[in-house]
């Protein structure tokens, strides 16, 4: 008897826990973590809510605030849409995402800064999902990128857009291992002023669609492939002042452009042992060294 009324108590208690969780919670400078998270009683930070968040949920920011770094482990998404939220990540990750292979985690609205004595280790570090989007953030002061991917297994979408990543390492690292793949869409964002590259793909078998987005003043490269099994394709981007514009570094690996400005790149305009595939609609004028495609003035296709 004592048996059947320990199952049923411990029962109810899983109910109830399952119940707890919401569909939509709500993150407050103001808050606190012992709060349920709902619009009148929010919680302080996100590692505080997404306990209390339902699977596929959303966490709202009600008011400008630091809401904390923090580990996602499930499909949810994190939206601070007309708040100023943000997340200060001196010396760790801001949001590592380390989810199920079917999960898709967006974020929305973000300010990822990890500006301090340690700078922070990358803005967001994918480790595992099935897509995970950028959408409206900031995210500067990383010290490995602003974006990773590090997925073992698996392929990733990873979709940017109207995103700026400032002042890290790499702007957006794709760096998936063993048999991981990233699929990587960049759309009418800005990736300047890193110390190494804006954008590198530097895992096999992945590939990147950027368009309408600006690469300048990344001190290495502005766009970079270097597996020979990986290719791209640049359209409407504007890629200048950094030291290659363009570099596909290993034979086997291949760049489409069309409609890009590629221009005042201080080592070379286009380089790389593979192959650069350039339309006729490029501007590529005024790099210091080359600025030739391997296959030039390709009719549209």
């Amino acid at each position: 008897m004592k048996k059947v009324l320990i199952g049923i108590v411990l029962t109810m208690g899983i109910a109830t826990l399952a119940n707890a969780q919401a569909t939509r919670t709500w993150v407050s400078g103001v808050g606190d973590d012992v709060n349920p998270c709902s619009r009148t009683a929010p919680c302080k930070t996100f590692a505080g809510a997404i306990s209390k968040t339902a699977l596929g949920g959303i966490i709202n920011c009600l008011d400008p605030g630091g809401f904390g770094a923090v580990t996602v482990t499930k499909a949810i998404e994190l939206d601070c849409t007309g708040t100023l939220g943000s997340i200060l990540n001196s010396g760790v990750s801001g949001v590592v995402v380390n989810a199920l292979t079917t999960s898709k985690v967006v974020l929305r609205d973000l300010q990822i800064n990890g500006a301090g004595t340690t700078l922070g280790l990358q803005g967001v570090n994918i480790l595992q999902a099935g897509q995970v989007h950028v959408y409206n953030c900031s995210i500067a002061n990383q010290s490995t990128a602003g974006i990773r991917t590090a997925n073992s297994s698996n392929q990733i979408t990873v979709i940017v857009d109207d995103t700026e990543i400032l002042a890290s390492t790499t702007g957006i690292l794709a760096a998936s291992t063993l048999t991981g793949t990233t699929l990587l869409a960049v759309s009418d964002s800005n990736i300047s002023n890193n110390s190494s590259r804006g954008i590198e793909i530097a895992s096999g078998n992945s590939g990147a669609q950027v368009s309408n987005t600006v690469l300048s003043k990344n001190i290495t490269d502005g766009f970079k492939i270097t597996p020979g099994t990986s290719g791209a394709a640049l359209e409407s981007c504007n890629i200048s002042f950094n030291g290659n514009g363009v570099n596909v570094a290993t034979a086997g690996g291949e760049v489409r452009l069309s409609r890009n400005t590629i221009h005042q790149n201080f080592t070379n305009g286009v380089t790389g042992l593979g192959t650069t595939r350039c339309f006729g609609t490029n501007v590529i004028n005024a790099n210091v060294g080359n600025q030739t495609c391997t296959l030039a003035n390709q009719a549209q296709q």
